[in-house]
């Protein structure tokens, strides 16, 4: 079987499956890299199971950056919010000293 029999069949194969199979879209979508790398002489080489460890190590790291973006963003508005409300605080002992100033002045 040449090249070009093994992409046609690829193809074919993709066309058979339809749009409304689970893999026939992802077959036509990795058609163009497939022969891309078969007429490169670059044999494949990922495997379902190394590239599902792939994705489940990329997922793992993009949770585990989630969560510390997250914590870090708590921590950063709990600062705020505690910075805002001592500020809020003093303003409001400046402001009543003030009314108080203004009231034992009349």
């Amino acid at each position: 079987m040449t090249k070009n029999d093994e992409i046609e069949t690829l193809r074919k194969t993709a066309e058979k499956l339809g749009a409304n199979s689970y893999c026939g879209p992802w077959l036509e979508s990795q058609i163009p890299f497939i022969e891309h790398d078969m007429r490169c002489d670059i044999m494949p080489n990922a495997s379902w199971s190394e590239t599902r460890r792939l994705h489940d190590g990329m997922l793992n790291t993009a949770r585990e950056q989630a969560n510390y973006i997250i914590k870090d963003a708590n921590e950063k508005a709990g600062k705020i919010m505690g910075d805002a409300q001592k500020f809020c605080e003093k303003e409001r002992r400046a402001l009543a000293r003030d009314i108080q100033r203004a009231l034992d002045a009349l």
